[in-house]
């Protein structure tokens, strides 16, 4: 059975997040040992590293991301944005439970579907409203506003949310004329240039440990963000961006797994409502 151009986007997308979850792991495992900037660029040294071929071949086209016209300030834009959303997450893994940072950052899909009426002015369907407000309300659960006291941590996440949001709509925009692999080589490039002073002043060398998680959190972002672009190239923001939700029980079992960190009865509670939320839109858009 042939797979619509939407379904495919939710499978790239589902892919995507499955990666991000697997490096929200790896960075975590880290925390103790290597600065958040410092994770930020060597993730970005080996994504980049592990495309080197590929950039080898488009070197020239990469270039032309890089110039002082509309595309360079997309891409910059893009760099910068992620830049602050990558940084900001890895402070927040660090300091807060991998339940509960992960379904702060839910606030992501909210500020995605916002900014792609705005800014990329697609259609919002009703399936597409319902999903993030289950999905959000999910997160309401989890969270229990007002159950315990503000962490200051909490801005921090939403700052991220923000900076992935703006950054997925640049990706939709660049994936309408640029190919993938641009994407991700320029996105590197400048997730390194960014990250190269904060690093410099502050810099740990890597304990032997340490480098089959610093592996796995470079590969598995070189991944993510492959897999974003592609089903960025293939459906709406609106619909793609939704399914970040999932990323919430997937990462609870893994703290569970990898830290021993046990979800409360409402994490779980609320975790069966996102993924309700994130497979009605899958089954209403799929056919589509």
């Amino acid at each position: 059975m042939k797979l619509t151009p939407v379904m495919q986007g939710l499978l790239w997308m589902l892919a995507s997040t499955v990666s991000f979850s697997a490096m929200i792991i790896a960075v975590r495992s880290l925390a103790d040992t290597i600065p958040p900037f410092e994770q930020v660029f060597l993730r970005s040294v080996i994504s980049l590293a592990i495309g080197l071929p590929m950039v080898i071949r488009v070197w020239r086209e990469t270039a032309h991301t890089f110039r002082p016209n509309a595309l360079g300030r997309l891409y910059a834009t893009r760099g910068l944005s992620t830049f602050i959303g990558v940084s900001a997450w890895f402070f927040a893994i660090a300091a807060l439970p991998l339940a509960e940072a992960v379904a702060l950052h839910f606030t992501l899909p909210i500020i995605g579907l916002i900014l792609s009426a705005v800014v990329l002015r697609e259609h919002i369907t009703r399936a597409r409203w319902m999903a993030v407000a289950i999905g959000f309300g999910g997160v309401l659960i989890i969270l229990r506003p007002g159950a315990e006291a503000f962490n200051i941590m909490a801005l921090v996440v939403l700052l991220s949310a923000a900076g992935y949001a703006s950054g997925d709509i640049c990706t939709k925009i660049l994936s309408r004329t640029e190919p993938t692999r641009l994407i991700v080589v320029n996105l590197n490039i400048y997730l390194i240039v960014f990250s190269a002073v904060p690093t410099g002043l502050d810099w740990h060398t890597p304990r032997a440990g340490d480098i089959p998680m610093i592996l796995v959190m470079g590969i598995t972002a070189w991944t993510a963000h492959m897999c974003l672009a592609q089903a960025m190239k293939r459906a709406d923001a609106s619909v793609i961006i939704p399914m970040e939700f999932i990323r919430l029980p997937i990462t609870a079992f893994a703290a569970y797994v990898f830290f021993t960190e046990i979800p409360g009865v409402w994490t779980i509670v609320g975790a069966a409502v996102i993924f309700f939320g994130t497979w009605q839109l899958a089954r209403r858009e799929g056919g589509h």
